[in-house]
């Protein structure tokens, strides 16, 4: 009886993860580059039940002593658990927004913008970049944009048009008059990609970090961007509130067995010993 409420307290458990999940989706669902994070569960151990008896010895001459029986009746389910909380890197729609420090990485889900953080190397796919005050790109919460020599890409003082090709190769026409307006290639954006995505975790910030060796980061020349695009956030509202409200439901069916346990727990104390 009091293995129930452990089962029923876990179910609980397990449905407030899955709400905190979605909430965390849903509020990130106009967050350039966002991938949504999914929920799996498992099942905890089960336990093998046995019906255990003394069965009495029989014999022609009188009785004989008692012998052990054990009979298994099945598995008895201890509840559930989260197993692990992966990252959906589905491709996200594309969104026009006429700046041109905007770039989208459109045909690879695979493939991530470089960057540099005050905790070191990381990757994203938000490619909503600007200037900074020295010339340098940086991503929206300020880290440096890389290139492909693992360089900060800065660009020209002397401002002029911002041109970024598919391959990511940046381009800006000088503003000088003397320099004949002059396209100056001034970088290009380093696009990684992983052999395992399973090892890429988020770190906040829209950033994402390797936590293993299997995520073996390597440069790629496949991936293509879009100048004056944003990619969109791949979490589905619609899908989203359908599992909140699933969350919810689970959440309210839990507590009430554990409600329901609980009392009948209390009414077998009260009745214990008591006389007829």
């Amino acid at each position: 009886m009091v293995r129930g409420l452990y089962t029923s307290a876990s179910g609980a458990l397990v449905a407030e993860s899955m709400a905190d999940n979605i909430a965390s989706n849903l509020a990130n669902v106009n967050t350039s580059g966002f991938k949504q994070t999914l929920l799996q569960i498992e099942s905890t151990p089960s336990l093998d039940v046995y019906r255990i008896q003394t069965d009495p010895g029989k014999a022609p001459d009188g009785s004989l002593k008692g012998k052990p029986v054990s009979q298994e009746v099945g598995l008895l389910g201890t509840g559930v658990q989260v197993y692990d909380t992966p990252t959906s890197f589905d491709q996200g729609s594309l969104q026009s927004t006429g700046n041109p420090l905007d770039v989208a990485i459109t045909n690879s889900p695979n493939a991530f913008f470089t960057i540099q953080t005050q905790n070191g190397i990381r990757y994203t796919r938000d490619g909503e970049f600007a200037e900074d005050g020295q010339g340098f790109l940086r991503t929206h919460d300020g880290n440096l944009v890389l290139n492909t020599q693992g360089q900060a890409i800065q660009l020209q003082p002397t401002g002029g048009t911002v041109t970024i090709q598919a391959d990511g190769t940046i381009y800006q026409n000088s503003a000088s008059a003397t320099a004949g307006n002059q396209a100056i290639a001034v970088g290009q954006l380093r696009l990684t990609q992983f052999n395992s995505l399973l090892n890429l975790r988020p770190e906040g910030t829209n950033n994402y970090a390797i936590s293993g060796n299997a995520a073996g980061p390597t440069p790629t020349t496949a991936a293509t961007v879009q100048q004056g695009y944003l990619e969109t956030s791949n979490a589905n509202v619609v899908k989203s509130m359908v599992d909140l409200i699933t969350a919810e439901r689970w959440f309210d069916a839990n507590e009430k067995s554990v409600k329901t346990q609980d009392d009948a727990t209390n009414t077998a104390i009260a009745m214990v010993g008591k006389t007829q």
